[in-house]
């Protein structure tokens, strides 16, 4: 996976000895419109071809906050919010539960959570309105926050990039969610200058780690002639 394009990696949670934690969604006894059949078709792909390329970005309400910039991850096996947005909903540390577990993925290193957080998560328009549990963590990301395959499954839906549309249903029916191509365009933007920049901070630590060796040992040498010389001085006298 090119993480030039993308900041995730199958994104997943394991616990101090190594071992993959699975998340599953809260299973609820099956009603009948729960099993609404869900669908796409090439009238639902956007008019824009380009917006194929780009990853489900939503927005939806956490709390009573407006979150813009949603992830909407089919890869990922825990649900993150971004300690930059926990922080503007105006929540505290001391709310944050501290998990037995690591998450993995992020741009291929290990990531030590903040802490993991329960909250309301809503469409703000009477379709959707969850509970969910949230894994903090304290990293640099265009997204605000990324949902997976638990909440996905917990709502029943199904999250089509291709479609830019995230479905699920109700007892009234099917209702949707439409992408933001725009949000999804610019998140993508910035993933790739975040990502050239964090690889031209490692060359540069690179070839400053090669710079200090290299010093270090033309210092030896340098030692090394000054004593051969000297030892040389005191034979001849």
């Amino acid at each position: 996976m090119d993480l030039g394009t993308r900041i995730t990696s199958i994104i997943h949670k394991r616990d101090k000895a190594g071992k993959e934690i699975f998340s599953v969604a809260k299973t609820f006894p099956m009603e009948a419109w729960m099993m609404q059949p869900i669908s796409f078709s090439a009238k639902d792909v956007p008019m824009n071809g380009q917006a194929h390329g780009y990853q489900l970005v939503i927005t939806l309400l956490i709390k009573e906050w407006g979150v813009k910039r949603i992830l909407v991850d089919s890869g990922s096996s825990v649900e993150v919010l971004f300690y930059d947005t926990f922080k503007r909903i105006d929540l505290s540390d001391n709310i944050l539960i501290a998990p037995p577990y690591r998450i993995y993925g992020f741009n291929g290193t290990i990531t030590i959570p903040k802490g993991e957080v329960t909250l309301r998560v809503s469409d703000g328009e009477g379709y959707l309105d969850t509970l969910t549990t949230l894994c903090v963590v304290d990293i640099v990301s265009p997204y605000e926050e990324i949902i997976g395959i638990p909440w996905i499954a917990g709502i029943k839906g199904i999250a089509s990039a291709y479609h830019q549309k995230l479905r699920f249903p109700i007892y009234r029916g099917v209702v949707e969610v439409v992408g933001d191509t725009q949000a999804a365009r610019k998140c993508m933007q910035v993933a790739v200058q975040q990502n050239e920049d964090m690889r031209s901070r490692i060359r540069g630590e690179k070839n400053k780690a090669k710079e200090v060796k290299a010093g270090e040992e033309l210092e030896k040498v340098i030692v090394h002639a000054i004593k051969t010389y000297e030892v040389g001085e005191k034979g001849i006298l």
